[in-house]
């Protein structure tokens, strides 16, 4: 499984990371983001790598989709 990131309308940026290189998302929102459910989002990947993403909207509920796919990964492996 993976993560895949893509952002723009006119010029467009992807980044796609596999789940299980992801260590660390970091969401930052402002008092303006929290009211209007957007935020910058900092993908950090095995090695140090940092990916950030600006203006992301729902930047918790992306977080919380990946904390879960990641801890479904982990108890799907726990099981074989």
């Amino acid at each position: 499984k993976r993560v895949l990131m893509k952002v723009g309308v006119f010029t467009t940026r992807s980044i796609e990371l596999l789940l299980s290189k992801v260590e660390a998302i970091t969401v930052h929102q402002s008092l303006t983001g929290r009211l209007l459910g957007y935020g910058d989002i900092v993908l950090t990947g095995s090695g140090g790598t940092n990916e950030p993403f600006s203006t992301i909207q729902s930047p918790l509920a992306f977080r919380n989709a990946v904390q879960a796919a990641s801890d479904a990964r982990i108890g799907h492996s726990d099981r074989s």
